[in-house]
């Protein structure tokens, strides 16, 4: 099957920056390459110095790296689908601690860890999605009749210290790396978010991620899904004094559609 695609995405500063008036920390990037969607969202670490560049350069080098792995054929099974997600991995990681050491170095006076950034990935090719995540974004897919799903659930909210998110380009990043592949027949919607937006669109059983906001993504989805999608829309959503006094964040969702 090949799909093709309706994206709607917006990106908006935490108010912490945007009274500081800088820009956010948060990078995205859609991609789709012959009906294979490829989704890309990355969160710079709070704190660190170049964390807004680590974000921008994980963006580009995932696209890329995925980009040159789907072109050719799209894989076709479960095996195939873990095998592309490995070698995507593999490949991320390696080029983007290879940059952030070229980037420290020609620039001097930062070290590569000040480009810390986390990094979600979704490739596309219904009825097969496959994640890639390395930190604490959010993927969400919705299926036939509205159901909803956590592919990619963020952490726990107990019991974690600061700083235990993993991050690009340190040694955790290998071994916390999370993959997922999915095989969904009656795939009708996917969204990929920032931790910003963890606590307006997933619900908690006490303390653990247990289910999308099924009311919010009903909403969120049916802005895609509209005739002629308002390419501002969920912008304008996100900048809104609503969602500003419900989390000081950076958010970053994308949301996609098959048509």
């Amino acid at each position: 099957m090949t799909a093709r695609w309706s994206v709607l995405a917006g990106s908006v500063a935490g108010g912490a920056h945007a009274r500081a008036g800088v820009s956010g920390q948060d990078a995205y990037a859609v991609r789709e390459v012959d009906g294979v969607l490829l989704l890309v969202v990355a969160d710079g670490a709070g704190g660190r110095r170049c964390a807004a560049a680590g974000a921008s350069l994980v963006v580009t080098l995932a696209t890329q790296v995925l980009v040159a792995l789907v072109r050719d054929r799209p894989p076709g099974t479960a095996v195939a689908w873990s095998a592309l997600l490995d070698a995507a991995r593999d490949q991320l990681l390696r080029r983007f601690r290879r940059a952030a050491r070229a980037l420290a170095r020609a620039a001097g006076g930062f070290r590569p860890e000040d480009l810390a950034t986390t990094v979600t990935v979704v490739v596309a090719h219904p009825p097969w999605v496959g994640v890639l995540a390395v930190g604490d974004g959010v993927v969400v897919v919705r299926t036939g009749g509205g159901d909803l799903a956590l592919l990619a659930a963020p952490p726990d909210a107990a019991g974690r210290p600061p700083g235990a998110t993993a991050l690009l380009p340190t040694a955790r990043a290998v071994a916390d790396t999370r993959r997922l592949v999915a095989r969904l027949p009656d795939l009708t919607g996917l969204a990929v978010c920032t931790d910003g937006l963890d606590s307006l669109l997933v619900e908690y059983d006490g303390t653990r991620p247990s289910r999308p906001g099924a009311a919010a993504f009903g909403q969120l989805f049916a802005l895609a899904e509209a005739a002629d999608p308002d390419p501002t829309a969920l912008t304008r959503l996100l900048c809104g004094r609503r969602v500003g006094a419900l989390t000081d964040d950076d958010r970053t969702l994308v949301l996609a559609v098959p048509r």
